[in-house]
């Protein structure tokens, strides 16, 4: 059994994590709170729209999708900060009642036991720090900021479809990963550099499921047995194939390290903001202190 002192400690850890991917160090929690969730709400509803409008063809695009786990993510990321925010709430309300001065060092201390050679903060402390739905959380982000993005320049770039613009492809192709990479820069969600293995499994998924697809006899929407004209594989050129390795294994990396980069440059600005409250708090602190005696 492990003292109270490394209990705390990896609760510390835990919470600390935690706070990464349900809160933003530029806007105030309420804020951040009702930010994700109207972005959810309008996702959702679009999506939903979608699903009644389309039906279960809706999913056979990649672009579906991807937006729908980006759906996804954006729900969790939201009910997860909705908990962290009750949690704030409910904690200045023990703190105003005069609770937390009863409290035991184990209050509020996940209550799991530890053998001491299976140290949860030394041997790999992030990845225990995290429960499931923020592992998950981290996950969809992955997919829906570096998948999204490779979805994005793909339909525009190299078009698997018409490349037309209205609202619906907007809203899939374009606010989506605007949104992503808003929320990536407002949050401190962590992002790390191997983990754009997630994305290109994700795509490699696609890819295997338009083979299946096409050789079951399946038809898009408008009843030609292919998804996109770029995968009809009735009639596939090698060149075709090319390009599509190429992008998985060059552009997958290329655009995990851009949303790489975002989240690096979001915490160069977030610590020289510090450093430069740093020398007024240090005053407030000394007026303090010469008030006080």
């Amino acid at each position: 059994m492990v003292s109270d002192e490394f209990r705390i400690k990896h609760f510390s850890l835990r919470h600390s994590a935690q706070r990464e991917f349900t809160s933003s160090k530029w806007l105030a929690m309420p804020v951040f709170v009702v930010y994700r969730l109207m972005i959810a709400a309008y996702n959702l509803t679009w999506l939903i729209y979608n699903i009644y409008l389309k039906g279960a063809k809706l999913f056979i695009y990649i672009s579906n999708w991807s937006y729908t786990l980006f759906v996804v993510y954006f729900t969790i990321a939201t009910i997860l900060s909705c908990i962290e925010k009750c949690n704030d709430l409910k904690k200045e309300l023990d703190s105003a009642s005069g609770e937390s001065d009863k409290e035991t060092p184990e209050d509020g201390i996940e209550m799991k036991i530890y053998d001491v050679d299976d140290d949860p903060v030394t041997t790999d402390g992030e990845r225990d720090a995290l429960g499931f739905g923020h592992k998950l959380l981290w996950f969809l982000h992955t997919i829906s900021a570096t998948g999204g993005l490779w979805v994005t320049v793909g339909y525009w770039g190299v078009p698997f479809e018409d490349g037309k613009v209205d609202a619906d492809n907007l809203t899939k192709e374009v606010f989506s990963s605007v949104f992503v990479l808003m929320d990536t820069c407002l949050s401190l969600i962590p992002v790390r550099v191997v983990h754009f293995v997630y994305a290109l499994l994700y795509l490699a998924v696609y890819l295997l499921f338009s083979v299946v697809y096409w050789k079951l006899g399946g038809t898009n929407t408008e009843g030609k047995p292919y998804i996109y004209k770029v995968l009809n594989y009735d009639d596939f050129k090698a060149i075709t194939g090319v390009v599509l390795v190429v992008l998985l294994i060059v552009g997958v990396p290329l655009l995990h390290l851009f949303v790489f980069g975002i989240t690096k440059f979001r915490d160069y600005l977030h610590k020289k903001y510090h450093e430069r409250k740093k020398p007024y708090s240090g005053i407030y602190r000394m007026i303090s202190i010469i008030g006080d005696n």
